[in-house]
């Protein structure tokens, strides 16, 4: 397993169990995740943007409390030296019921041996 392998095992553990000290072990400080969707139209075409561990573990917390029957699946992994690149299909039900089943896209750029932001992309369609 290269560095940046145990960098991403580190981080989707962080991910899974919104596990502050797995983010520390693969995330630089001034880490965020641009996300897929926005709230105000001045978001365009970034996404809604968390800065920081606290605002990532927020929205981690928020989607394990509400989103149900989540599953990933098709995880696809590609390491350079600067960028991780991975893809996956995620399912499960909203909070508010509806059910999603969307293909992804995730960048990692890689600063210094860590994760420096998570750009998300997904395909999916309009309710």
């Amino acid at each position: 397993m290269t560095d940046l392998e145990t960098v991403m095992k580190h981080f989707k553990r962080g991910f899974a169990k919104a596990d502050r000290a797995e983010f520390d072990r693969s995330v630089t400080e001034d880490f965020e995740w641009h996300m897929n969707w926005y709230e105000t139209p001045e978001q365009q075409p970034t996404g809604k943007i968390l800065q920081g561990l606290d605002e990532v573990l927020a929205e981690i917390r928020r989607r394990q409390s509400g989103w149900t029957e989540l599953t990933y699946s098709d995880v696809t992994e590609t390491y350079t030296p600067e960028l991780v690149v991975q893809t996956f299909v995620v399912s499960g039900v909203y909070e508010t019921g509806l059910r999603f089943n969307n293909a992804a896209v995730d960048l990692y750029p890689v600063r210094d041996g860590k994760i420096a932001r998570k750009q998300t992309y997904w395909k999916h369609a309009q309710p």
